[in-house]
């Protein structure tokens, strides 16, 4: 692999790890600030929205516009909206600026995987795919087993500045990549390509459904912190063979739209289980009966829709 690979990697490291060193503590910075219950739960879930919701607009801006540039400007805007959220005082401004933050982190994951996939060889994509999955799986690690908890250690005006660097450190790395010219193809405005992957729609709802009783044991002072450290590893160690599967399920040009559809899936389940832990009591042990189902319906119906719809050797 390149050296600017190895930059990309670093750059989706620290991003995912910003995001989610902030994100699970949103709940008890938000209670500090007299926000309700209500009030968190609407912005986590505009924050998912919101990184759903620009989907279709993935390709034409990578094709309308320097990937690169695409790129920076939305990690730059989704860190800044996150760190801007915790000085909010109003729900309408947090709401506006989660679902800032998610859009725009939402057009940074998906341009950091199509620049990843440009820069690789071609013989090397699939194997550059896993190495990329990972570098943000472990950066939503680091993010929500090491450094989120600090917070009840350090404080806030410490984690944020923590924040901060790990933010400066995607963006310098990111500056460090050299991608190609390619001319625009004229995509449409709105486009299913580097968002969904139709016929990985099995293998997504497994990964919402993994990630999502994942997330239900990520409140800041959990009763189950040696289970939500498990599961956080699992699915962290799973992100390599499920980028694997996604691919195989994908067409030729459609890697980056497996790869999406993969990280979509699995965000929107960790953010949705993070906005359940405010609505269902106990949330510990739901979580760990939502995971074993999940791994139940991958035995039983997901691994035998992935062998037959797999186009890819």
């Amino acid at each position: 692999m390149t050296l600017d690979f190895w930059r990309i990697c670093i750059s989706n490291f620290a991003l995912y790890a910003v995001v989610w060193t902030l994100l699970p503590i949103l709940p008890a910075e938000s209670y500090l600030m007299g926000l309700s219950r209500e009030d968190v739960t609407a912005s986590l879930l505009l924050f998912t929205t919101a990184m759903i919701g620009v989907g279709p607009l993935h390709a034409y801006l990578g094709d309308t516009f320097k990937r690169k540039s695409v790129l920076m400007l939305s990690t730059c805007t989704a860190a800044i909206c996150m760190g801007i959220i915790y000085f909010a005082n109003a729900p309408w401004q947090i709401l506006t600026l989660m679902a800032l933050a998610g859009a725009s982190f939402g057009i940074a994951t998906t341009a950091g995987i199509t620049i990843a996939i440009d820069i690789t060889l071609s013989q090397r994509r699939s194997a550059g795919n896993r190495m990329y999955a990972f570098s943000g799986a472990l950066g939503m690690l680091a993010g929500i087993c090491v450094l989120s908890p600090l917070y009840l250690v350090t404080g806030f005006d410490n984690l944020l500045m923590i924040a901060c660097i790990l933010m400066a450190v995607s963006l310098l790395a990111d500056a460090g990549v050299y991608v190609a010219f390619r001319a625009p193809v004229g995509v449409g405005i709105f486009n299913i390509d580097r968002f969904f992957l139709p016929r990985a729609w099995m293998p997504a709802v497994n990964v919402l459904l993994l990630a999502f009783g994942t997330g239900l044991l990520m409140s800041v002072l959990p009763p189950y912190l040696y289970i939500r450290i498990g599961a956080m590893v699992m699915l962290t160690i799973l992100s390599v063979p499920l980028t694997r599967m996604f691919v195989k399920l994908s067409h030729h040009c459609q890697r980056g739209t497996a790869n999406t559809t993969l990280q979509l899936a699995m965000q929107s389940g960790l953010l949705s289980g993070l906005a359940g832990c405010e609505w269902i009591p106990d949330n510990g042990p739901w979580g760990i009966v939502i995971i074993l189902a999940s791994m139940l319906l991958f035995v039983s119906v997901t691994w035998g829709y992935f062998k037959r719809k797999r186009v890819r050797v």
